[in-house]
């Protein structure tokens, strides 16, 4: 006896529906991209979410391995240095800054210490009155000069002086000899206060082609 079989009914085409049909059929079609948005958003959350938290674990991950490094390099060439004293009977002696070389002269360190500063709030009276005199003394003469060097003492989007390139400026301003503006700067630089140190180490390679040092940076711009 022979099995039955069964006769699938065809599928019919949007211009083959009935109105009840096609209704029926554009709800249904509705319904699945509606539960694709759905999947698609709880997909691209769920990725987002797993890498940020991965890339929070690694970045926390690597900082402290650098800050490990770091206070390591210091200490261990902060050692040496003065072991290259001791061993030859002197008094290591105190430095801001010194370099260590191996033998080849392919690696080299320098390790640096600055002194931190910051502007008093009575800065800002002495660095609007340099800014007045440089307009005073620029604009006139010269305006398309005196919108250079405005430009390239403000710092920020306030139209502000920096103070610290005000400061690097003052050497430069005494060949002015302006004795108002020199006065300026010098109780702007009488502003500054020191408010701490930082270290920093620098490791170099020398590219032996070039023949030049190049730094080991690891900065992400860098990269």
């Amino acid at each position: 006896m022979n099995a039955e079989t069964t006769t699938p009914k065809p599928v019919k085409t949007l211009d083959q529906m009935t109105d009840a049909e096609l209704n029926a059929e554009m709800e249904l079609r509705g319904k699945k991209q509606k539960s694709a948005r759905i999947a698609a958003r709880a997909k691209f959350e769920t990725d987002k979410d797993n890498f940020l938290l991965h890339g929070s674990r690694k970045f926390l991950q690597l900082r402290e391995e650098l800050r490990d490094l770091k206070a390591y390099t210091i200490a261990e060439a902060n050692s040496l240095y003065e072991r290259m004293y001791l061993m030859n009977d002197k008094t290591p002696r105190e430095t801001n800054s010194f370099t260590l070389k191996n033998e080849a002269d392919t690696v080299k360190l320098t390790v640096d210490r600055q002194e931190r500063f910051e502007f008093t709030g009575e800065a800002m009276v002495h660095i609007n009155a340099i800014k007045e005199i440089f307009k005073e003394k620029f604009a006139k003469r010269n305006q398309g000069l005196y919108e250079i060097l405005d430009g390239l003492l403000i710092k920020g989007s306030k139209g502000e002086y920096d103070p610290k390139l005000l400061a690097k400026a003052r050497n430069q301003v005494r060949k002015l000899g302006d004795d108002i503006l020199i006065n300026e700067f010098d109780k702007l630089d009488d502003c500054q206060r020191i408010t701490g140190t930082a270290l920093y180490c620098r490791l170099y390679v020398k590219n032996l082609d070039a023949k030049k040092w190049e730094d080991v940076s690891l900065q992400f711009s860098a990269l």
